[in-house]
């Protein structure tokens, strides 16, 4: 092939590359102002290190709002994290909002799970336990911390019920928390881990010892300072492999097993307990493999609380009668749910409350959303808690 052909056959795979090039550099620059505002036209970090910043690292960010280490449970907040949006006091638990301050009654209502309890993608003042106490008027502490599995989640709730002496633990948790019960790793951070023994759980991998930072995958370490990766990560939900790293503990299909084992502690806590189902937006749009397996796995939990003297309520429902009455983007942002979505489920939570008699009355109530749902009940003829 003589020179002049080369030349003429590279000019338009230069021409190509350099579009392509140039618009991926447009769509960059566009999503940055976008989504991170214009100082991120000056700073560029890599944002799943953010993502994946547990406060223990050497020279990785301030440590003001990301995880701190810890022994039992893997990670936690951080007390006195103060940012625009999110905000943890210095007893660790997600500050409440400055209206709902006033003087509110007590014993509290104690609220543990991941994401959907601490409220991820919010305000302060949009989390549903922040929602329950200004429409019960009694003390709500929002103890969720993000990326914990079910059983994080019950050796919290069995860390904290002694501490706060609640009147009542609304305990949440989601399909996927179900089945990150299967890990020792999680989100590139070490977890505890059960392990089924004939009718009984062994937990193993406790103390976690402390590590500088999680390891990032190859794919974040080069791209991860992208926001038009990020963005294409979190549009494909293919955090796994991107953010974090994950390591199993025990087969495939075992978590809602320990899961079902683990319901007897949280009984034990004597203290009524709801034990609260939730999903996430992917769920809507999952296909029905996916769904069947997430419905599957909620229902053998939630049936096992029920045994355990539980109070079991799925948000499933009453959720998706909401979701067609206001649609799906009046519910969820992104994952979570939005601030009317929180409002929704704090109004279930507090119809079934009230209907156990759980909660004695308040001087006064605020007003939860205008259309009130009706919550099908699970084991409605069981007696409640005395």
């Amino acid at each position: 092939m003589s020179a002049g052909k080369a030349t003429a056959r590279a000019a338009p795979i230069a021409l190509i590359a350099g579009s392509v090039l140039l618009s991926l550099a447009v769509l960059e620059l566009g999503g940055r102002l976008l989504t991170l505002g214009p100082q991120s036209l000056q700073h560029w970090p890599n944002l799943a290190r953010q993502m994946m910043n547990d406060g223990d690292s050497d020279g990785d960010g301030d440590g003001g709002c990301s995880y701190l280490h810890d022994a039992t449970l893997g990670w936690s907040l951080r007390p006195n994290c103060a940012s625009s949006g999110f905000n943890v006091g210095s007893d660790g638990f997600r500050r409440p909002p400055a209206q709902s301050q006033s003087p509110a009654a007590e014993p509290p209502v104690l609220a543990t799970g991941s994401s959907f309890t601490v409220g991820i993608e919010v305000a302060d003042e949009e989390t549903w336990p922040a929602y329950l106490q200004d429409f019960s008027g009694r003390k709500v502490v929002n103890a969720g911390v993000s990326g914990y599995s079910l059983d994080q989640t019950v050796l919290q709730t069995e860390r904290l019920a002694p501490q706060v002496k609640p009147l009542v633990i609304v305990v949440g948790f989601t399909p996927g928390d179900i089945w990150r019960t299967e890990l020792s790793v999680a989100y590139s951070r070490e977890k505890p881990a059960f392990a089924v023994t004939g009718d009984r759980l062994e937990l193993s991998n406790v103390p976690i010892p402390r590590r500088s930072r999680p390891a990032l995958p190859v794919a974040a370490r080069w791209l991860g300072w992208s926001s038009l990766a990020h963005e294409v990560v979190e549009r494909l939900g293919i955090r796994d492999g991107w953010y974090y790293d994950e390591t199993r503990a025990t087969p495939p299909g075992t978590g809602d097993t320990i899961s079902c084992l683990l319901m007897p502690r949280l009984a034990a806590l004597g203290v009524p307990v709801v034990v609260l189902a939730q999903y996430g937006r992917g769920y809507w749009g999952a296909d029905a493999q996916y769904k069947a397996r997430a419905i599957g796995a909620t229902r053998k939990v939630l049936d096992c609380a029920e045994k355990a003297g539980l109070l079991a309520v799925d948000l499933a429902p009453p959720l998706e009668d909401a979701i067609k009455a206001r649609g799906l983007p009046a519910l969820f942002h992104s994952e979570h749910h939005s601030a009317e979505g929180n409002r929704v489920v704090s109004d279930l939570i507090l119809q079934e409350l009230d209907r156990r008699k759980l909660l004695p009355p308040a001087t006064a109530r605020a007003e939860g959303p205008d259309a009130r749902l009706l919550l099908p009940v699970r084991g409605a003829s069981a007696p409640a808690h005395p």
